[in-house]
């Protein structure tokens, strides 16, 4: 059943393909999964880009839920797809409703699509035995991650016998797609569309006028490893976890001071491989002063949060050292190329500009970090200001630091 089957044009594909004027002749996929789910009838959501922040009151969302609630999953097949919070929100509902689920993939390579399928399963909680897995074949060395997303709303929407626009953002490629003067207005359910919601820039975190440390905290002595909000699944949390916590909570906006609870409560820092080349699991230090954080925190707008928060641990230099941190090296992607496997973990663009990551002079250290490694003296908690302080002294016996010169 999980074998893969590669189509190398459109004739090839073993279900009839209804919008197949969104497609080139030449359009090559790869299938794994029960192919036999195609013959129903196919049912897309679309939703454009939606802010990662998701609350359970979310209107996009709640009009996702309310759509697939009207559909009958023993007559329907969803197709959908991953990356995004929209698409992922989408095909977790449909697997807890019991959708049988075809999962389009962004462009990409047939190798290791298995692989790939499984782990899109154990992620979003889906079955394995009503999931089909399909990737658009890119045959060229390199696409741009807007050309691979593309080809992966094409396919979408040229499976689907049913397009249903929630949230569509006005000019956008959803938009353009259900514009076009080939597809028949039968085609199209417009029956839960709301008002797309314009992306904002949050509210940057909140920071004393003054940051100051007391006299006993020695700055060189430490590397910080800042803290932020976690507006997705923790870096041990599947993404079903993510948004059954999420439904069960309210909202999956937890801030830097939650972050830090999270890690002193399980005595550990876990490193994670999220912008990092070639997946290199790591956890980030700086050897920057606490004063200079405020030119460290900028907003990133792809990322749609900010680069860090008044919050985070320092600890001991010298301990770190004896667990193999090393300072990040910047470089370009020649450089890159050219460095041995054993400091391609520590590898950073350099940037320019506003995004001149050698600002940051990060270190890293690779695998999880351990909190009991670390001595009384050997690691420091820091908040934002005094209110912060007890509610972390409750937790652990380490120095608890403030930044606000009022402590």
């Amino acid at each position: 059943m999980n074998d893969l089957l590669i189509c190398i044009d459109r004739k090839d594909f073993p279900a009839a393909i209804p919008h197949k004027f969104y497609l080139p002749e030449s359009s090559p996929v790869v299938c794994c999964g029960p192919v036999e789910i195609l013959q129903g009838k196919r049912v897309t959501i679309l939703n454009s880009r939606q802010s990662p922040r998701l609350h359970k009151d979310s209107a996009w969302a709640l009009n996702t839920i309310k759509a697939l609630r009207n559909l009958d999953p023993k007559e329907t097949t969803l197709v959908t797809s991953l990356g995004t919070i929209a698409w992922d929100f989408l095909t977790w509902t449909g697997g807890k409703l019991r959708f049988k689920i075809i999962l389009v993939f962004p462009g990409g390579s047939a190798q290791n699509f298995k692989l790939s399928r499984t782990r899109a399963i154990m992620d979003l909680g889906l079955d394995d035995r009503m999931t089909l897995a399909i990737r658009p074949l890119v045959l060229k060395s390199y696409k741009k991650k807007s050309e691979v997303n593309a080809l992966r709303d094409q396919w979408i929407v040229s499976l689907s016998h049913t397009i249903m626009p929630l949230s569509v953002r006005t000019g956008g490629n959803l938009d353009t797609y259900l514009n076009s003067a080939q597809l028949k207005t039968t085609a199209v359910c417009r029956d839960y569309a709301i008002q797309y919601e314009k992306l904002h820039q949050e509210r940057k975190p909140s920071l004393p006028k003054k940051i100051v440390t007391p006299e006993w905290y020695k700055t060189n002595d430490f590397l910080i490893h800042w803290t932020r909000s976690c507006v997705g699944p923790w870096p041990d949390e599947s993404r079903a976890e993510h948004f059954e916590r999420v439904v069960a909570s309210g909202d999956s906006g937890l801030s830097g001071l939650d972050t830090l609870r999270r890690i002193i409560k399980e005595g550990v820092i876990r490193a994670s491989s999220r912008l990092i080349r070639d997946k290199y699991e790591v956890v980030p230090f700086t050897e920057t002063l606490p004063q200079e954080l405020p030119d460290l925190i900028r907003w990133r707008a792809g990322l749609r949060r900010w680069t860090f928060e008044p919050y985070g641990i320092a600890l001991a230099r010298s301990k770190l050292l004896e667990i193999r941190a090393k300072p990040v090296i910047y470089g370009d992607i020649r450089d890159y190329e050219a460095m041995s496997e054993e400091d391609k973990p520590f590898f950073q663009v350099a940037g320019t500009g506003k995004r001149d990551w050698k600002k940051e002079r990060e270190w890293r250290v690779q695998g999880d970090v351990k909190l009991s490694l670390f001595g009384k003296n050997e690691a420091v908690y820091i908040v934002n200001n005094i209110d912060a302080v007890q509610s972390l002294r409750e937790l652990n016996t380490h120095q608890v630091l403030s930044l606000s010169p009022h402590e």
